[in-house]
């Protein structure tokens, strides 16, 4: 591929894409600066920060709010959703961690109550924590649980817990689960939690667990890393 007749912001992303492909750079390194960059290749900033910005998106690098941009610390990870499974078992073979940032009962917003067919005076549990994966803050999952079907939750120690097998402990087995998944910009509360910039892609989902009576059991949303790959097998 020739990058004649290509941007300048095309070109600087491929010539930095081609050095990290050839490990100029290892993961966790830390990239030039903008400054360097635009010295490099006489650039303006804008143009530096769009080429950056290409490859935050493709996941080859991560901003770090206050410390820099960085070549991701592992190899893009795969998730396989072939069945339902928690975070820890889709990611199987790496070391998550959990770090419980919010765990309260609350009246269900109406988007909740309406997911979870609920009333909107009920009560769930709300459980917002951040995962990390081999060390490196990876994702960030808010869940509600109607509070009729684990009483404790609220009060139970769930940093490095399943929430599913929690959920198995107590007499409630999912059986399946509707996923729809999008890209967002994170705001600035994701950005806090997961050591990101404001704005940097992130891969968000929305899932709706049932038991085997199709009743509904875990509304969740999650916000992940833009490395945080997900490997999907499709059968015909």
């Amino acid at each position: 591929m020739t990058d004649v007749g290509l941007p300048s912001y095309q070109r600087i992303r491929h010539a930095l894409r081609q050095e990290l492909e050839r490990g100029a750079l290892a993961p966790g390194d830390r990239m030039p600066t903008e400054r360097q960059l635009v010295q490099r290749f006489g650039v303006a900033h804008m143009t530096v920060r769009h080429a950056i910005d290409g490859l935050v998106r493709e996941g080859l690098v991560v901003r770090r709010r206050g410390s820099g941009t960085f070549v991701v610390r592992t190899r893009p990870i795969s998730r396989s959703v072939q069945r339902l499974q928690s975070f820890s078992q889709e990611l199987s073979g790496a070391a998550v961690r959990g770090r419980v940032v919010r765990q309260r009962e609350i009246r269900p917003a109406p988007d909740v109550a309406e997911a979870l067919a609920m009333s909107w005076n009920g009560t769930v549990v709300e459980l917002l924590r951040v995962r990390t994966v081999d060390g490196a803050p990876a994702s960030l999952q808010q869940a509600f649980i109607p509070l009729r079907l684990a009483p404790g939750l609220a009060r139970d120690d769930l940093t490095d817990q399943s929430l599913y097998q929690y959920l198995a402990n107590a007499g409630v087995t999912l059986e399946r689960a509707e996923q729809r998944m999008f890209a967002v910009a994170a705001e600035a509360w994701h950005a806090e939690l997961l050591d990101v910039a404001v704005a940097t892609p992130l891969l968000a989902t929305e899932r709706l667990s049932r038991d085997s009576a199709n009743h509904p059991v875990e509304f969740a949303r999650t916000w992940s890393q833009p490395e945080m790959s997900v490997w999907v097998e499709i059968h015909r």
